[in-house]
């Protein structure tokens, strides 16, 4: 009888003894809102040229939405002989591919357009074109990549279990 009782200690012992462990192998690595705003600042201003039309986006604002990343931003549209300038809002789902080490932004939606001219006919051109320009731009936009030389985060490449958004910054979950 007392060999039971203490197969069955040593089974609940080794049972918690997992537990426990398997809490301490999940590690996070922060990406705070400033350092994916640096990364997504580099690429702008972008510029595009679509037939008749001159179309440029500048000044994007990183920000978080729930579980999505958002960008905001200023452009310009010069069709023929006049200048329309507006702002936008897009934003979208995070995706990490660990061929790259890099986090993307992928299925995307443009949330807001905004013209700052009163023609309503000359609106629906211009979102037409802000709507094509930013689905081809924005299609697999890396907005992070992980540091190879940071120790944490090349070893992050291989163990990345879940991404997700806490306040200001972009949290990424390392386990096995």
């Amino acid at each position: 009888m007392a060999d039971e009782q203490m197969k069955k200690l040593v089974v609940v012992f080794v049972c918690i003894i997992c537990v426990l462990s398997g809490c301490a192998l999940r590690k996070e690595i922060v990406i705070p809102r400033s350092k994916i705003q640096e990364t997504v600042s580099k690429k702008f201003p972008y510029d595009r040229d679509i037939g008749i039309a001159r179309f440029t986006v500048q000044s994007p604002e990183v920000y978080f939405k729930g579980k999505n990343i958002g960008l905001r931003a200023v452009y310009f549209v010069h069709l023929l002989d006049k200048e329309v300038r507006g702002s936008l809002d897009v934003n979208g789902h995070v995706v990490y591919k660990p061929e790259t080490g890099s986090f993307y932004l992928q299925d995307f939606t443009v949330e807001d357009v905004r013209l700052n001219e009163k023609d309503l006919l000359e609106k629906v051109k211009i979102q037409k074109i802000v709507d094509k320009v930013i689905s081809n731009y924005l299609d697999g936009f890396r907005i992070y990549r992980l540091d190879p030389r940071d120790h944490k985060q090349s070893l992050a490449r291989s163990y990345i279990r879940e991404i997700f958004v806490r306040n200001d910054d972009l949290v990424v979950v390392l386990g096995y």
